[in-house]
């Protein structure tokens, strides 16, 4: 009996068609890795993929790019070179500082003197001009109270408000002086001296002196009551104006004018010929009566801006 031969079944998948590496067994067998080889391959797109969101390996990148770059600016600003200035560059650059001190400080002068504290109740930080106007409106009050005691006074048993009137009033006649060309005198009497001194006074000092009049009578009417030692403030002055004086000394020599410079720096600010030594700016001292002036001795010899006292 011969026996037949059947052919292989279709169904039956022939192993050689397969690629093993990039086609599933089709009988079921676990399929070996194989790893990529070369850097094309090691590129491919998962790899990629893989590399991107893979945090340590994006940090280590940054940094390493962060690196170079500093790397780079570094040998750049290293290898370059400052020119060298020439000595009229370097006389301007000196110039332009002592001017921007001179200027600065000029502008912190500004600033103390005329700094205000507006807020309500005492005054914790005044400049220089309010202080001596509180002061003076806590004296002026008390003298509109003393003349509203005194038999003898125009101003007895007459409201405040009413005296406060006709000092606004006074006030505002030096403002309108000014504003029409007036003049006026300002006398005091010299300490070294004792005689009279006569010091003319501008028609814009005029008006600005009833506007600080006025300023007076304002600070007067405040809920609180504050004295402020005027020595304290004249110290004050003369420590800010010290600070204003160095720097315009050192502005003028920059500017080959050191004999002005020297004239300037020779005399202290009581207009004698030798410096004293600085004080620090001072905290308002507890408040201290003022001093009785001496008895001034007329003096029409003295002569004050090429006026003669009369």
């Amino acid at each position: 009996m011969m026996q037949s031969q059947h052919p292989p079944s279709n169904n039956q998948p022939n192993l050689d068609d397969f690629d093993e590496v990039w086609v599933p067994n089709p009988l079921g067998r676990s399929q070996e890795s194989v790893s990529p080889t070369g850097l094309i391959d090691i590129l491919k797109w998962d790899n990629l993929e893989s590399l991107l969101t893979n945090p340590w390996l994006v940090s280590i990148f940054v940094a390493t790019v962060i690196f170079v770059v500093i790397a780079a600016i570094a040998t750049t600003l290293t290898s370059q070179k400052n020119p060298e200035l020439t000595p009229e560059q370097e006389a301007q650059q000196a110039l332009l500082q002592k001017s921007q001190n001179l200027e600065q400080t000029d502008s912190n002068f500004r600033e103390y003197l005329t700094r205000d504290d507006n807020g309500s109740g005492l005054v914790s930080n005044p400049g220089l001009l309010q202080a001596a106007i509180l002061e003076a409106g806590t004296r002026y009050r008390n003298r509109v109270i003393t003349s509203q005691n005194n038999p003898q006074n125009l101003a007895y048993n007459q409201h405040e408000e009413v005296i406060n009137y006709n000092s606004e009033i006074e006030a505002l006649k030096r403002i309108n002086l000014g504003a029409s060309g007036k003049e006026a005198q300002l006398k005091y009497v010299d300490p070294k001296t004792g005689s009279w001194v006569t010091i003319p006074i501008d028609s814009a000092e005029l008006t600005a002196s009833g506007l600080t009049k006025l300023n007076i009578i304002s600070n007067s009417r405040r809920g609180t009551t504050q004295r402020f030692d005027l020595v304290t403030v004249a110290q004050n002055t003369r420590k800010i104006l010290s600070e204003v004086k160095n720097a315009r000394l050192e502005a003028l020599k920059i500017k080959g004018l050191s004999p002005v410079a020297s004239e300037l720096e020779k005399t202290d600010w009581f207009g004698n010929k030798s410096s004293p030594s600085d004080a620090e700016i001072s905290d308002y001292q507890q408040y201290q009566p003022e001093p009785i002036p001496a008895t001034p001795q007329p003096s029409p010899s003295s002569k004050i801006g090429g006026k003669n006292d009369k």
